[in-house]
């Protein structure tokens, strides 16, 4: 494994050679592999290349570069674009700017600029391509680590064509019960960044996750004093936020008991799987949660609720489902059936579900509940 991340920058050209020095500069840093291309061939070919960042050199901003400027945009959506020219008319820095442009580098090109040009636009297309799923144990013995992991599982490996990076981030420091069911306890000591947590970054990252077997990178400690230093909430939310950053998709195991940071991740998250249980005190905490998640991010965020550990005995028909959608009207319910065990051999040898029964009931409903959902297919 590689100490740094590879982006791709394209270099868009409607200068003639004007657009070598920039390439010379960005070569320079081994964080960055360049691509240029003549601005009149976009529209025509589609170039070689998934840009993380599209640089283009123009001398005006007249009707060819807007074209090319909108022919990007279409062509790479969320791509952030960086106009790099000599000083503009006033009319051209307004289309500029209905341009919906990342950023504007006036030539000379200053090398320390462009590094932190070329940062800050890496930063803004992964915060919209990278995507946050968050587990949620409504109760304690829910079951929602073991859905966290087969997530992430499934992410890495069954969902997708392209394999994309996927990382596992459990949020209970309490026990960091993900290290110990996937047999990975770390043992990284996270002192050295408790009381400083400015120095969390990217390199700080890749030292202390671990892979997987199975391809994803696992985050899991237990240091349950986080929960409680004056430093934990920067702590955790630095932490997230490099870890997002550096992975596709990103799964949280978050526990149910109540943290200062808690209403900061459920705000920020793409999707939300409560996991709660089939008796009336774990439904009552799950619809206070909702409710909860409700008022942090209204009414039009999807929140599913997953009601694990089903049992289809012929006479356990406590809680009837139309009772349950009565409780949770419009809110989506799914059911995972109990398979304890599948579940218990899995946990017990250290291994995914996935590996004690790959065709288990758990597999096939996490699977189809994902796709239902919305995570995962190309995109």
């Amino acid at each position: 494994m590689t100490s740094f991340n590879l982006y791709n920058v394209l270099v868009v050209s409607t200068d003639g050679d004007g657009s070598w020095s920039i390439e010379q500069l960005i070569s320079k840093s081994p964080h960055y592999r360049v691509t240029t291309v003549p601005a009149d061939t976009i529209g025509s070919k589609r170039p070689d290349v998934d840009p993380d960042i599209i640089i283009v050199d123009v001398e005006r901003i007249g009707e060819t570069e807007v074209d090319a400027l909108n022919e990007l945009h279409e062509t790479f959506t969320d791509v952030p674009l960086v106009v790099v020219s000599e000083p503009l008319p006033q009319e051209d820095v307004h289309r500029l700017i209905k341009l919906r442009i990342h950023d504007w580098m006036l030539k000379p090109i200053d090398e320390n600029k462009l590094v932190t040009v070329l940062q800050s636009a890496v930063r803004s297309a992964k915060a919209a391509r990278n995507k946050v799923h968050a587990v949620i144990s409504t109760v304690g013995g829910a079951g929602a680590t073991t859905i966290a992991v087969s997530m992430a599982d499934m992410l890495a490996n069954k969902l997708f064509k392209k394999k994309p990076n996927v990382a596992l981030f459990d949020l209970d420091f309490s026990i960091g019960n993900c290290g110990y069911v996937l047999n990975m306890v770390n043992s990284y000591n996270l002192e050295s960044v408790a009381s400083n947590p400015s120095r969390i970054d990217a390199e700080f990252i890749n030292l202390i996750q671990q892979q997987h077997d199975r391809g994803f990178f696992v985050y899991s400690f237990k240091r349950p004093d986080i929960n409680t230093e004056l430093d934990g909430f920067e702590l955790v939310l630095r932490m997230l936020d490099a870890v997002s950053l550096q992975h596709e998709h990103t799964v949280l195991d978050i526990p149910y008991y109540e943290t200062d940071w808690k209403n900061e991740v459920l705000a920020g998250v793409n999707t939300c799987t409560l996991v709660t249980e089939m008796n009336l005190p774990a439904l009552k905490h799950c619809l206070d949660l909702l409710r909860r998640i409700r008022e942090i991010r209204g009414e039009d965020f999807k929140i599913n609720v997953v009601l694990n550990k089903e049992s289809r005995k012929l006479f356990d028909n406590r809680i009837s489902r139309a009772k349950l959608r009565e409780l949770f009207g419009e809110t989506p319910l799914f059911y995972f059936p109990e398979e304890r065990d599948v579940i218990e051999e899995s946990v017990d040898r250290g291994v995914l579900p996935s590996d004690v029964s790959g065709r288990s009931r758990f597999i096939r409903a996490l699977g189809g509940y994902m796709k239902d959902i919305g995570i995962g297919g190309d995109r």
